[in-house]
């Protein structure tokens, strides 16, 4: 259910967008998506189809995902690398004094519009 709170977030972010750039029409939405993310895009989708089945400018928008890695810093040798498991280990070094680098679950990209 915290897909709905998710969407109705992106839709305040929406407005400020076609505020400011006055837009008539949005076509599509580009997301990424941490692969560890709890979101389902699914639900993202169909809670802004909901909210939006009256709205004439974002009614007909297209969301689109796209997953991305969770990139983290080793402490150890600096190198940073993409975590690819649950496994925290640096394949440089093998260490595990890691910082996550992006942290974002869930990040409006670019919004395709008229």
């Amino acid at each position: 259910m915290h897909e709905y709170s998710i969407t109705s977030s992106i839709l305040e972010i929406l407005q400020k967008v076609i505020d400011e750039k006055n837009l008539k029409k949005v076509k599509k939405v580009n997301f990424e998506l941490s692969k560890l993310a709890s979101i389902e895009p699914d639900s993202i989708k169909f809670y802004f189809n909901f909210l939006t089945k009256d709205d004439e400018i974002l009614k007909s928008a297209k969301l689109h995902f796209k997953k991305i890695n969770i990139e983290v810093r080793c402490n150890d040798c600096n190198k940073t690398y993409d975590l690819k498991s649950f496994e925290v280990k640096c394949p440089n070094c093998l260490g595990k004094n890691v910082n996550v680098v992006s942290i974002d679950d869930i990040k409006i990209i670019s919004v395709v519009a008229d």
